[in-house]
């Protein structure tokens, strides 16, 4: 079976964005070392930090799950991935 155009770029796209979401889920731990100095946090701080953002997508997802069959997917991924973007932009111009 050949894929459509239209497909190609579907399947690229949800590629796309399980890694970035991956990516920025992994680049956490390794930065450890150089964060922990940087932000004076202690390694339980830390662990608390890597914990409440596996966490945190474990919670959504299953609150997602209620009513995620109900809406439109394109738009709740737009909305999801929408809200990934501000976040980590909003991590990423913290100060403290």
């Amino acid at each position: 079976m050949k894929f459509i155009p239209y497909q190609k770029f579907v399947v690229a796209v949800l590629a796309f964005l399980q890694f970035t979401v991956i990516l920025d889920f992994m680049i956490l731990s390794p930065l450890g070392a150089m964060l922990l100095p940087a932000l004076h946090v202690t390694t339980s701080q830390f662990g608390l930090l890597v914990s409440a953002y596996a966490l945190s997508a474990g919670v959504s997802g299953l609150l997602t799950a209620g009513f995620a069959d109900k809406l439109d997917r394109k738009r709740l991924l737009l909305f999801f991935y929408a809200g990934f973007i501000l976040g980590t932009a909003l991590c990423g111009l913290a100060t403290s």
